[in-house]
């Protein structure tokens, strides 16, 4: 078709723009999400690929670690737990389990799952997108700061153009709407078009299955249950030894999510059963840097 031949078109002239230096580091796919995220606009896009290139050699570390965890076990709670429905990375966060408010290392930490949950995503999956469930129990005065969501934003929006496929707000309360009024006029429209706020009601089962399989669905509807309990939420750590920079495993039986303090009530913080069965399936380096 012609709009076929117009974006093959965009694509060679973008690679031609990037020329050896950076052509070679940006894959086809990299330049047509670019693309979409910048309308067609063929010089756009290569300034963006470029500035995201020269941006993933200073901050994208190996080991990636985050170091507020490091520090902290308890500082984040923000990591991949499974796949929609069409095979997209599903990430899952709770304010009420992640004490550190600092934007960069808050940051540092979405950078660690992003790139994770790019490496798990099947070549297959035609948008190579991601959906991130944000769970709002405990959200509170301290977090109407918009610093952390508007560094999210530039982070999206800059660094990771056309990734987020869905973001799901999981019951977000009404003083939310301060912080997303300051937020608000910075983002894309078509990031806004991307936003799902679904209530804690009794229909909260129906709506998160227009996005995930029975499996999901009750794995979220766990956590939200025991994110609500403070006794619960005690026994809870999400701390893999790649993400606070500590020796790895020896062999896979040793992974993180195999350990007992993994699973809290017959429920593991890791993800699903059959998402841990897909970490499972990975070689041992690959499992060790997750």
């Amino acid at each position: 078709s012609a709009q076929e031949h117009d974006s093959r078109d965009n694509v060679t002239q973008v690679q031609n723009l990037l020329g050896e230096k950076w052509g070679q580091k940006a894959d086809e796919a990299m330049i047509q999400r670019c693309l979409r995220a910048d309308r067609g606009n063929v010089e756009k896009c290569t300034q963006r690929i470029i500035k995201t290139l020269e941006w993933r050699q200073t901050m994208i570390p190996s080991p990636l670690v985050c170091r507020a965890c490091a520090k902290d076990h308890t500082s984040h709670y923000l990591h991949q737990v499974g796949f929609d429905k069409i095979g997209r990375p599903v990430i899952y966060s709770v304010f009420n389990m992640a004490t550190d408010m600092n934007p960069a290392e808050n940051v540092q930490h979405m950078i660690h799952c992003f790139e994770h949950a790019i490496s798990v995503m099947a070549p297959k999956l035609e948008q190579q997108q991601w959906v991130w469930v944000s769970d709002f129990s405990g959200f509170g005065m301290k977090n109407l700061n918009p610093s952390i969501a508007l560094e999210a934003n530039t982070l999206f929006g800059t660094y990771y153009p056309e990734r987020l496929g869905a973001f799901i707000l999981l019951g977000a309360p009404t003083i939310f709407s301060v912080l997303y009024s300051a937020i608000s006029p910075a983002l894309d429209p078509i990031t806004s078009k991307k936003l799902a706020f679904i209530a804690k009601d009794s229909k909260i089962t129906e709506r998160l299955s227009e996005f995930f399989d029975d499996e999901l669905v009750s794995w979220i509807t766990t956590e939200v249950t025991q994110n609500n309990s403070k006794s619960t939420r005690k026994k809870k750590r999400y701390a893999t030894p790649a993400i606070v920079g500590e020796p790895g495993f020896a062999t896979a039986e040793e992974a993180p999510y195999l350990r007992k303090d993994a699973v809290v009530d017959g429920h593991n913080i890791h993800g699903t059963q059959s998402f841990l069965q897909f970490l499972q399936s990975q070689d041992l380096a690959w499992q060790q840097a997750y």
